[in-house]
């Protein structure tokens, strides 16, 4: 069988995709380094008091610790501008995926940079204001409001809030509307009809949603997926969305994320403490133990997520066999990954390190072969009809 995928520009994206990989892991590597450098030559200490002697007010602790970590992320990316741009500008240059030029490129990052240290400023302070104000439970605390941002939002904004900013445009399309029916009553969902996003600026969306409540869904599409995909392709990435909404598999991932950050939050709060307390400070909430927290707090979160993304890895791969079982053979997901390769090129196989340190996906080349006639879909893979 010819292979699905130009073996040229997928050779070029695997090089990319490594040396973009490579690039993450240094500056991940240089964060602890860097950190390690502004304790150790006594930096950390120096601007805590310099910036309290300054904001000497009573109550200034708020702003002490914004500044503290403005101040400092904005030295940590100064410092590593040069990879930012072997990074963000070079590389993409290079594989052609930047067609601006450097001046462009700049404006954009110093965008993204003042974003990133007001993100950065407020939630750090954010965290240190829970932990001075509840020592007890701020972790408790941190657990539920980054729930309630990162899966709230991220899970609620697209489902419920998009669709009445952004109305998509009906399917039109009968067949299509009869497919998923045929396909909601064998997996235990109310098909209530077929639209797509019909608006600019789609790159974050994905390529099907399936909007509503409980069993009464609708299936709403990128404008990718419905231009570029056939009839029997939409259906099964209808199918394997709907997997995910079966018997709550979505809040079990969403569940076991909240349970990793609280872990997160409290085992990095206290090697962050036991470590500032060791070097003569009052607790991790002193500004000067800033380094401590960060490499405590990105150290946790590294391994939480590698855990968080193997199970992820493993949900892919079984939504994948309920989707071959319920709506179509190997030639559906087949086209699904050539006409993504077509709109960007990826890679289809990688080293196992690039897979078990950052990706949340599986590969490409281990869904397919998954899929082949010789690997088929076990009958338990379909797993009940309860929609979340």
């Amino acid at each position: 069988m010819e292979p699905w995928y130009d073996e040229g520009a997928e050779a070029q994206a695997r090089a990319y995709e490594r040396a973009q990989g490579l690039l993450f892991l240094g500056r991940f590597a240089l964060l602890f380094a860097l950190a390690g450098m502004f304790w150790g030559s006594g930096a950390s200490r120096a601007l805590g008091e310099g910036l309290r002697r300054h904001l000497s007010f009573p109550y200034a602790w708020p702003l002490v610790h914004l500044a503290f970590t403005s101040l400092a992320v904005f030295g940590y990316e100064a410092l590593l501008f040069p990879l930012s741009v072997r990074a963000h500008y070079s590389l993409e240059k290079a594989y052609g995926r930047l067609t601006g030029g450097f001046g462009e490129w700049l404006r954009s990052y110093l965008v993204t940079l003042l974003f990133e240290i007001g993100l950065m400023a407020g939630g750090f302070t954010t965290l240190v204001a829970l932990m001075r104000v509840f020592p007890s439970v701020w972790w408790l605390l941190a657990t539920a409001l980054y729930g309630a941002l990162v899966l709230g939002l991220g899970e609620w904004a697209p489902a419920h809030l998009l669709p009445r900013l952004r109305p998509p445009r009906p399917a039109d399309d009968p067949d299509l509307e009869e497919d998923l029916r045929k396909l909601g009553r064998a997996a235990g969902f109310e098909m209530t009809g077929a639209a797509w996003w019909d608006f600019e600026h789609q790159e974050e969306l994905e390529s099907v949603r399936l909007v509503g409540r409980g069993r009464r869904r609708r299936a709403v599409y990128s404008e990718w997926a419905w231009r570029n995909l056939s009839r029997p392709a939409r259906v099964f990435l209808a199918a394997r969305r709907m997997y995910w909404l079966l018997n709550r598999r979505v809040r079990a991932v969403q569940g076991l994320q909240l349970v990793l950050a609280a872990g997160v939050f409290l085992g990095g709060g206290w090697m962050a403490d036991w470590a500032a307390r060791g070097r003569g400070l009052p607790g991790a909430t002193a500004p000067e133990a800033f380094p401590f927290l960060v490499v405590a707090l990105f150290g946790c979160a590294a391994v939480a997520g590698m855990a968080e993304h193997a199970v992820a890895r493993w949900m892919e791969l079984r939504a994948d066999a309920f989707a071959l079982r319920y709506a179509g053979g190997a030639e559906r997901l087949l086209e699904c990954l050539r006409e993504e390769f077509r709109q960007e090129p990826f890679a289809a196989e990688v080293p196992a390190w690039q897979v078990w340190l950052l990706r949340r996906q599986p590969t490409a080349a281990r869904r397919a072969a998954r899929a082949s006639p010789r690997a088929p879909a076990r009958e338990s893979e379909g797993g009940g009809t309860r929609a979340d």
